[in-house]
């Protein structure tokens, strides 16, 4: 059947078909958690594996085997995955649409020289035709393997287009990356320390974290006075900002929050950047691909970014990410300057069509249903403040959402970060896996794969509220 002649699926016939992607038992145990077998592998991971890595810091979680939202350990127990594989599963694992297409490539090429091959350019087309605002059918796409690199990759292209510039415009609370320019214009202590001198020609800018403004006002009367301190610092001589090549900026913030801005922001970073003739890039790495009910997240905004860093659900079950940047730069850049031995694997670019296939199925229509599901996610923790007050802040677009918690709603105190030594490790037994974020460790963030059944999401927000209502006098106290 042709797309443009699907019709969207009723409620229940897509809530059946989703539960036929998933585990529909999670949360399931057959052993305690962590299991046996799981702590037998998690030891051997902690001799033979770089200390640097996140994984199992809270809980020794051994992934065997993933579908749709959930998760199987290596003992059989069954979790809930409203992480969603740190964002990049958007719609969820092991999609047998996508098994398909990365057997069906799997069989007939994988790598080869510079992938210059048939699956690049149908996942050119797509990516092209649907790119936000001004860049629709108006880009070119430089492919990577993570979101790190294509922060790099962005780097590089802007100083390269904008010749004799160098700075780069960033915000506190960002994160864009762990290697050389990228682990500059990340502001998480523990990404840099120990790791200096940091690359030189990153600046840090307050970002519209209207729940703890840094100039201490309140939205809407603000008059948005972190976009216009923006304004003052590119556009102002003696700032130290006199020769910025680009603003790069999270449509929304990941690792600083889940914060997302007023609608005038956006607007004012752009207006700022064209008076100072400086790049206007949004990072989409972790808001993007469907996840905040729009393929990109900038689409909730009018204006029109020069480029787009993507990554994370445009590969899912495979590592796809790069640089969509507008067309008038093309001849801008150094033949030849960017090579990439694995940039168009065939497998991850015939998996990425078919991920870009299954977001703009208007027959299941995923996006429309994330924003169902995030409105709900919404009005059920708003319930659940009226009792857990610690709950102070709740925000989000989409299945992209966060609460944030607080010792006391009055002042904002936030919760003191050892309360996830009790919180997270409660909610793993539960058979939930969920990662925090924020910059005083106290946001819980949801970004479940799109497919997650209503289900699903029910069990996990009752069991994230019921465990919130236990640790009320902790969070309160500690």
């Amino acid at each position: 059947m042709g797309e443009n002649t699907k019709t969207k699926m009723d409620a229940e016939a897509r809530e059946t078909y989703l539960e036929s992607l998933t585990f529909p038992e999670a949360p399931k145990f057959v052993t305690d958690v962590p299991g046996p077998k799981s702590m037998e592998i998690f030891q051997k991971l902690l001799k033979y594996e770089t200390p640097q890595r996140p994984s199992g810091s809270v809980s020794p979680l051994i992934c065997a085997e993933s579908k749709g939202a959930a998760v199987k350990d290596a003992d059989g127990n069954v979790f809930i995955d409203v992480a969603g594989g740190v964002g990049v599963k958007a719609v969820g694992s092991c999609h047998p649409k996508i098994v398909k297409a990365i057997q069906d490539q799997a069989a007939i090429q994988g790598h080869n020289h510079d992938g210059l091959t048939p699956e690049k350019v149908d996942l050119l087309e797509a990516m092209v035709s649907t790119a936000p605002h001004g860049l629709k059918d108006n880009c070119f796409v430089t492919f990577m393997q993570s979101g790190t690199g294509a922060a790099e990759a962005c780097v590089k292209q802007c100083r390269m287009i904008q010749k004799d510039r160098q700075q780069v415009v960033v915000f506190e609370g960002a994160y864009h990356g762990v290697f050389g320019t990228s682990n500059a214009m990340t502001t998480g202590q523990n990404y840099r320390a120990g790791y200096g001198p940091l690359m030189p020609y990153v600046h840090h800018l307050p970002y519209a974290y209207c729940y703890r403004c840094p100039f201490h006002m309140e939205y809407p009367s603000c008059d948005m006075e972190c976009a216009k301190y923006l304004d003052y610092k590119m556009n102002t001589p003696y700032t130290g900002l006199d020769n910025v090549a680009a603003v790069i900026c999270e449509s929304f913030q990941g690792e600083g929050g889940y914060i997302v801005p007023p609608k005038e922001w956006w607007p004012m970073v752009k207006k700022a950047c064209e008076k100072n003739g400086a790049l206007c890039v949004a990072d989409e790495v972790q808001s993007g691909f469907g996840r905040s009910g729009k393929l990109w997240a900038c689409e909730y905004y009018d204006f029109d970014p020069d480029m787009i860093i993507f990554g994370k659900g445009v590969g899912n079950d495979q590592p796809l990410a790069g640089v969509m940047t507008d067309l008038k730069y093309h001849d801008c850049l150094r033949n030849q300057s960017q090579p990439n031995t694995f940039t168009g694997n065939s497998i991850a670019l015939a998996c990425a069509k078919a991920n870009y296939d299954i977001m703009l199925d208007p027959e299941v229509d995923l996006m429309g249903r994330a924003v169902e599901m995030g409105d709900y996610m919404q009005a059920r923790f708003r319930e659940a403040q009226q009792k857990i007050e610690q709950i102070g802040d709740i925000r989000g677009a989409g299945l992209w959402q966060a609460i944030e918690l607080v010792k006391d709603p009055a002042t904002k105190e936030p919760t003191n970060p050892a309360l996830l030594g009790d919180l997270l490790p409660r909610l793993f037994t539960q058979g939930l896996i969920v990662i925090p974020c924020g910059r005083n460790a106290n946001v819980l963030r949801f970004m479940p794969p799109l497919v997650i059944t209503k289900k699903q999401l029910d069990t996990s927000l009752d069991i994230i509220i019921a465990t919130l209502g236990e640790l009320k006098d902790k969070m309160a106290s500690l």
